[in-house]
């Protein structure tokens, strides 16, 4: 029997959910991280990764999200129908959509991703892949099952968006917002710099417009102490900055310069 999405019932809870990001897309990093007591896996397909296409790829990692008992978070390249379907079908539960600007965006990545959408029929179709049980729980109790435990978020991470979120925030079915606050500040003319004052208040703005509609938002700690500042600004989503590579590189730089200086004069 398919788990309930431990994911979105923490983000319906009003709980904070922490996670890290792995960007070698590796199962067994998934596998860790869900050891260590992550409780999601951000999986980046839009800027990184091999191509979102390759089921088996999505199927391995489910699996380890699974044994570990973690959620993966797709970030998917863009706001592709047939992709998202794809991705739902090989196991995935909680995606999340950038570049998108307006109502009309969202609509179709959540009327994708759904069975049933706002009283009529979604376009999420039928298959007997692995998330049905390779067509063995195919029956009207697994369409329902699918869209009570399918999360889909939208990156805000443009002026338009931002111009356009309290319509956005009222979408049927979305589940969540994290900021872009990169992209963000590209957009609002302070390329790269996000600790400028307008984006930092174009964030705040984010931020307070979301809580008011009731939708959880998600942004990148750089560090616990920011972490600490997202919590108390009520952001239920935190990824953990860093993946593999940044630890593995300050494990190994730091004790590389010190055998370094230790074997000089050897």
């Amino acid at each position: 029997m398919r788990q309930e999405n431990k994911f979105l019932q923490r983000l319906t809870n009003g709980k904070v959910i922490l996670g890290a990001q792995t960007v070698t897309h590796k199962p067994s990093i998934v596998e860790l991280y869900g050891d260590m007591g992550l409780k999601f896996v951000w999986i980046d397909f839009e800027h990184i990764g091999p191509a979102p296409q390759n089921s088996k790829l999505f199927e391995e990692l489910t699996r380890a999200a699974q044994l570990s008992g973690t959620e993966l978070l797709v970030r998917l390249p863009g706001n592709d129908p047939p992709l998202i379907r794809k991705v739902l079908d090989s196991g995935v539960r909680n995606i999340l959509i950038p570049r998108i600007e307006t109502v009309a965006d969202v609509r179709q990545a959540i009327e994708a991703s759904k069975f049933s959408y706002d009283n009529g029929v979604g376009e999420r179709g039928i298959a007997a892949s692995r998330v049905s049980g390779w067509g063995s729980r195919l029956n009207e109790e697994y369409v329902h099952i699918e869209d009570r435990n399918t999360a889909v978020g939208v990156m805000v991470e443009n002026t338009t968006a931002v111009e356009n979120l309290n319509e956005i925030l009222c979408v049927e079915g979305l589940d969540f917002v994290v900021i872009g606050p990169a992209d963000l500040s590209v957009s609002m003319g302070h390329p790269l710099d996000d600790s400028h004052p307008d984006v930092q208040q174009t964030i705040k703005n984010i931020q307070q417009t979301a809580k008011e509609a009731d939708i959880p938002v998600g942004q990148l700690a750089s560090s616990t102490d920011e972490a600490k500042e997202l919590i108390d600004d009520d952001v239920q989503i935190i990824r953990i900055s860093g993946g593999e590579i940044a630890a593995l590189r300050s494990v190994v730089e730091t004790r590389f310069d010190k055998l370094t200086e230790y074997t000089t004069d050897k």
